[in-house]
C-alpha cells in the first residue's frame, strides 16, 4: 500500500494512504460539482483509512456548511484543527462562521490564526480586510486590503474593499485610481462601476459619474442603485 509523507505535527511524522486522499480529492471534486451525498460517501470512505485525517474533515464541515448546518459544519472544522492545527482552511472556515454570527474578535482570531500559517492566502486577508470594514475600522480595513493587493495586484475584490475603506475616509481621489483599476481588470463588474460613479460624483465631475453609471447598467441592467443614481434619486 503506498503512503504520503503529508506533516509533521509535534514532532511526529503524519502519514496517509494514497487511497485515503484518493477518495478525499474525489469528496472535493463532488462539492464544487454540487453532488453533495455523493462527496459525503466520499469523504466518509476517506475517514474510514483514516479518522483524522484533516482534508476529509475540513471536506465534511464544508458540506455540513453548504447544507446550512453550521452546528455540524463547526464540530468537522474543530475536528480538522484538533488534528492539524495548522489546517487555514479550517481556521478560515471558522473565521466565517463567528463573522455570520455577528462574532467579530472571534473571526479576527481565526482570520488572523489563518495568516499566521500562510500569509499569502488570499481569502483570509480579505476576509479579514472585510471585518475591519463592518467595523469602521478604516485604516485597519485599508492597510489589510493593501496587502492583499501585494499578494495579488489584479484582485478585483482586493481594489473594491481599499476603494470601500477609502471612501469611507473621504479620499475619493485616491479611492477612484484603485476603481479605474478594477474596471480595466473587469469591465463587467457592476460593482465597480458603482463605486466608480459614487467616486466621481463626490469629486465634482458629473459627466464622468454619468459615464461609469451607464456603464453599470451596461454590465447589469438590473442594479438599482445604478438607476437610481442616474435618475438622481
Amino acid at each position: 500500500m503506498r503512503y504520503l509523507l503529508l506533516l509533521v505535527l509535534s514532532g511526529c511524522p503524519i502519514v496517509v494512504t494514497q487511497v485515503t486522499q484518493d477518495y478525499n480529492t474525489l469528496c472535493a471534486r463532488l462539492i464544487v460539482a454540487g453532488q453533495l451525498d455523493e462527496a459525503d460517501a466520499a469523504c466518509d470512505h476517506s475517514l474510514e483509512y483514516q479518522p483524522s485525517y484533516w482534508d476529509a474533515l475540513h471536506n465534511k464541515g464544508l458540506i455540513a456548511q453548504t447544507r446550512g448546518d453550521k452546528k455540524a459544519a463547526r464540530k468537522f472544522y474543530i475536528l480538522a484543527l484538533r488534528a492539524n492545527p495548522n489546517m487555514m482552511s479550517s481556521l478560515n472556515s471558522m473565521g466565517a462562521l463567528a463573522l455570520e454570527e455577528g462574532d467579530f474578535q472571534g473571526a479576527i482570531t481565526y482570520f488572523r490564526g489563518a495568516l499566521r500559517v500562510n500569509p499569502e492566502y488570499l481569502e483570509a486577508r480579505r476576509n479579514l480586510g472585510a471585518v475591519h470594514l463592518q467595523q469602521k475600522d478604516f485604516a485597519e480595513a485599508i492597510r489589510q486590503f493593501r496587502l492583499l493587493l501585494q499578494s495579488e495586484p489584479n484582485l478585483v475584490e482586493g481594489h473594491l474593499g481599499l476603494a470601500s475603506g477609502l471612501m469611507a475616509q473621504e479620499k475619493f481621489d485616491d479611492a477612484t485610481v484603485t476603481l479605474e483599476r478594477a474596471t480595466t481588470l473587469d469591465v463587467n463588474d457592476d460593482r465597480a462601476w458603482l463605486m466608480r460613479g459614487a467616486c466621481e460624483q463626490a469629486r465634482g465631475r458629473q459627466p464622468e459619474a454619468k459615464d461609469a453609471f451607464e456603464r453599470c447598467l451596461l454590465a447589469n441592467e438590473n442594479n438599482l442603485e445604478c438607476q437610481r443614481a442616474l435618475k438622481g434619486d
